[in-house]
């Protein structure tokens, strides 16, 4: 799945998730980046959170794209 995620612009579809043999721990954690619910700054800011939606360790826009493949 990382593979597919590097060389494209977009995340596979879930069926990719269910597929790969790691453990359900790790599958649910990718299901849950898969539907962008993971609380990021962004996320974070949707929700009416006040603070800073800027990347601790880079200063770019926090999103799960960028915290999990970019940053």
């Amino acid at each position: 799945m990382y593979v597919d995620v590097i060389n494209s612009n977009s995340i596979p579809s879930s069926k990719h998730v269910w597929a790969v043999k790691v453990p359900l721990k790790i599958k649910m954690f990718m299901w849950f980046v898969y539907k962008q619910v993971i609380l990021t700054k962004d996320n974070l800011a949707k929700r009416n959170w006040t603070g800073s939606t800027r990347c601790s360790f880079c200063d770019r826009d926090e999103t799960i794209k960028h915290l999990f493949l970019d940053c």
